[in-house]
């Protein structure tokens, strides 16, 4: 089965390559945009999800994996889907090709991620800046999987490794209304919010 999720950027998605520039939109970069929104909606309903980024001895692999891990894959676990991309001047589909069988209630979570993105979050690399990421779905084939509370916590079983963020238990969403001077001022008064040398800052430019 071929779902289609159509969007208008609001402003550029990016998505970069070893150059670190972004022409194309590249199926990783937006893959690992989704797999980070999916893994902080899957910790916020109790269910597990590691980081794969990290080479510690506990993780995933093959059937022994998180939550995460049995949509987007991992070692000796192949993701159960492909995305493809496709471009025009105002808009951008994204077409999920099931690959092996997806369950209704794995449609619902990925429907889900896309409905956060689009309401509090960004698509794409460079969150923390003001000219990335921003999206409005025009049309969504997923909308159709409203899997139930009861049914996803049946589904939210699996073990593996894990790690707790990010997780939506701990994000603060504000659509509107916040002012620069009290970003300021959380970011003054929340360290951890400055992020790490290396790292990215712990919160996004929809904060203003």
């Amino acid at each position: 089965m071929i779902y289609r999720i159509k969007v208008k950027p609001l402003t550029r998605l990016w998505t970069g390559d070893e150059q670190r520039k972004s022409e194309v939109l590249r199926e990783t970069g937006i893959i690992g945009s989704l797999r980070w929104w999916y893994e902080a909606l899957i910790r916020s309903l109790d269910g597990t999800a590691c980081d794969p980024t990290n080479n510690r001895k506990e993780k995933c692999e093959g059937k022994n994996h998180c939550d995460a891990c049995e949509l987007f894959g991992c070692s000796g676990w192949a993701r159960k889907f492909k995305l493809d991309i496709e471009e025009s001047d105002d808009e951008v589909i994204f077409k999920i090709i099931e690959l092996k069988k997806m369950d209704d209630i794995e449609f619902g979570l990925l429907n889900k991620t896309f409905k956060i993105i689009e309401d509090y979050g960004a698509l794409g690399g460079k969150l923390a800046e003001n000219s990335y990421g921003l999206i409005k779905i025009k049309e969504n084939d997923l909308e159709k999987f409203q899997p139930k509370k009861s049914k996803i916590r049946k589904y939210i079983k699996r073990g593996g490794s894990t790690v707790d963020n990010p997780n939506l238990k701990r994000f603060v969403f504000i659509k509107k209304g916040l002012k620069l001077q009290f970003v300021k001022k959380l970011k003054g008064e929340c360290t951890f919010l400055k992020g790490k040398p290396g790292k990215g800052k712990r919160y996004s430019r929809k904060l203003w």
